[in-house]
């Protein structure tokens, strides 16, 4: 619980809440990034499905990715479009137009996608990484792609997933410390585990900025 407050809390610091409804899509649906069922532009906002359980917690995909994540308010993580390096989470490379779900667990919080690889955070505390991950951006130690969730490290203080960029992955924890894996922006320096940026600490949010990180802390 302690997790979802301090994301709540974080969200509400920046103007954001949590709601839960139905999902529509506009626009662009190159690998049926939409989840409609197709891939053809949607020039008029269309409603994915009928459900009413979905949830605004998906951090926007950045780098032209053509696929995403969203999870629903029972914690099942779906997610569609193109899925060539692992990144939908579902032990292949395959490419969906319609939403489909990571595993069957009911535990997830919260969901970030990058060029080609996914974050998630679950309800304990931990933090879990796929798809392409040559810099070691999945946070598991490793340098091979992932095309099914593997867990970053063995904490259980993660409240927050940053989108940032191809090279490296970006997590919050409760004590507001940022985290990254991968490459170090604007270095050919890599780490393979979550490694703190700097020592501060109290953020309450972030957002990938053009390369970089832009974050926020309450006074």
């Amino acid at each position: 619980m302690a997790v979802q407050q301090y994301l709540m809390m974080g969200r509400a610091a920046a103007g954001r809440s949590i709601i839960t409804g139905e999902q529509w899509y506009w626009g662009v649906n190159s690998y049926g990034i939409g989840g409609l069922g197709d891939a053809d532009i949607k020039s008029e906002i269309t409603q994915v499905g009928s459900l009413e359980t979905w949830q605004n917690t998906m951090i926007p995909c950045g780098g032209g990715s053509l696929f995403t994540g969203t999870v629903k308010s029972d914690g099942t993580l779906w997610m569609q479009g193109r899925g060539g390096s692992g990144q939908l989470g579902q032990g292949n490379t395959t490419n969906y137009s319609s939403p489909v779900q990571v595993g069957s667990l009911t535990d997830w919080l919260e969901v970030a996608c990058y060029s080609n690889n996914t974050a998630a955070i679950k309800t304990d505390g931990t933090l879990w990484a796929w798809g392409a991950n040559e810099y070691g951006m999945t946070g598991d130690g490793t340098t091979v792609n992932k095309s099914s969730p593997v867990q970053a490290g063995s904490d259980t203080d993660w409240a927050h997933v940053i989108q940032m960029n191809s090279d490296n992955m970006v997590a919050m924890k409760t004590n507001g410390a940022l985290y990254y894996a991968g490459l170090q922006t604007g270095t050919a320096i890599k780490v393979s585990v979550p490694t703190q940026i700097g020592s501060e600490t109290g953020f309450v949010d972030a957002i990938g900025q053009h390369g970089g990180l832009v974050a926020w802390k309450k006074v």
